[in-house]
């Protein structure tokens, strides 16, 4: 199955990441709680939060609906008059990430794969212990728990960036890595990154980054194509499942 998603949103719609790491009870939860109350009090952004545990974290208890459920399912959904909980196979950073249309994503955790990736991060060092943590997509480091909120939420809200999964187009003159020094280091701005608007591909749960070349030829046929049908004017959006390829 592919899904495709023609955004023309304005790009402050774009998802965007960043990661928060350090060793265990450095104050990463405790940071990421101060950093989303701060931004509530001014702003009306859309947040997930993503946390990669070590242990067996048991939602879905033997016994219950969902475990029941998920011997036979891969994706299982409970919903009550408060909440809705998806219950998913296990999968990695990507795949969890092209599931979330938020627009901001905090990652806690998952240090590998916010290095794969080339997400920036905040770390954490605690009694001098995590600072082997620290590489060029490091955009603060917090010592002790003492930081000021209100530079924390800055520079996330700057230098967040658009996942671009090592598209390395180029077009910005740099490969992704590279991108994502500069704008931890306040040379570049997130929005210069061709993928923070256009179209996105999502193949088989993996997000497929485009090129602006590709991007705006596929952007414009479909545009063109459903301009000639009816009830279709000014879209803004668009979803096509292609449930069998042929």
């Amino acid at each position: 199955m592919i899904d495709i998603l023609s955004n023309n949103t304005r790009e402050r719609d774009k998802m965007r990441v960043i990661g928060v790491i350090g060793l265990k009870n450095s104050g990463k939860t405790t940071l990421i709680c101060d950093i989303l109350k701060e931004i509530k009090k001014n702003n009306n952004i859309n947040i997930a939060i993503i946390k990669h545990s070590s242990h067996d974290v048991k939602i879905d208890k033997e016994g219950t609906d969902s475990y029941k459920f998920k011997k036979y399912a891969n994706i299982s959904i409970i919903s009550d008059v408060n909440r809705t909980i998806f219950f998913y196979d296990k999968m990695d950073l990507n795949e969890i990430l092209s599931k979330l249309d938020s627009q901001l994503v905090i990652i806690e955790g998952f240090k590998e794969q916010l290095k794969k990736l080339n997400i920036p991060k905040i770390v954490m060092i605690k009694d001098g212990e995590g600072s082997e943590l620290i590489d060029s997509h490091t955009l603060m480091v917090i010592k002790d728990m003492e930081y000021n909120i209100g530079d924390v939420v800055k520079n996330v809200l700057e230098k967040s960036i658009v996942p671009t999964y090592n598209l390395n187009c180029g077009h910005c003159g740099y490969i992704c890595k590279e991108f994502v020094e500069k704008v931890v280091k306040g040379n570049l701005s997130w929005d210069q990154c061709v993928i923070s608007e256009g179209l996105e591909i999502t193949v088989n749960g993996k997000t497929i980054p485009l090129n602006p070349f590709v991007s705006n030829i596929v952007k414009n046929t479909i545009i063109g194509l459903l301009s000639s049908l009816k009830g279709v004017d000014n879209p803004e959006s668009l979803t096509i499942k292609i449930n069998k390829m042929l």
